[in-house]
């Protein structure tokens, strides 16, 4: 089984998106993915994310993006996220997006890819430990509470 600590490195992780919406947020997150040595084709894996429209939900009156790419151009699983701290305008949900998660996933990989969605929004749903990613300050610590928060599934 695939973790949050194998797809997510601290160094793919801004917590100081400066995106006013959603869909720039999406572009602003998947593009600390660049020049990723598990990205056979950076344009495909782009193009990929970009053509879906991300969804986004509420957890505890906060909003949550979670944008992916189906596509070969990936060797494995691979994983960014941003934080805004006023939040991103979304078209599907009245809170603003404070979180942005985008993956590419290997078309192989579906089973594991709505695993780790599901684990992602479970995370989210602890009030608890939302607060904690909405207040941490080092990117390896934000990993470390998803990794603790995934453990506890």
């Amino acid at each position: 089984m695939i973790s949050i600590s194998d797809i997510l490195l601290p160094a793919h992780v801004n917590l100081a998106l400066t995106s006013k919406d959603q869909a720039s947020g999406v572009e602003e997150v998947l593009s600390k993915l660049n020049g990723d040595a598990r990205i056979k084709n950076w344009d495909a894996l782009h193009a990929s994310v970009l053509e879906r429209n991300a969804p986004a939900l509420s957890c505890n009156e906060c909003g949550v993006c979670i944008a992916h790419g189906r596509t070969n151009a990936v060797d494995s699983l691979v994983m960014a996220a941003g934080r805004s701290a006023a939040g991103l305008t979304s078209p599907q949900i009245n809170d603003r997006v404070r979180l942005v998660f985008v993956a590419g996933i290997p078309s192989a990989f579906d089973s594991e890819y709505l695993r780790l969605v599901g684990a992602l929004a479970r995370i989210c749903r602890d009030k608890n430990l939302l607060d904690k990613l909405l207040g941490v300050a080092d990117p390896a610590r934000f990993v470390e509470l998803l990794v603790s928060g995934e453990a506890k599934l």
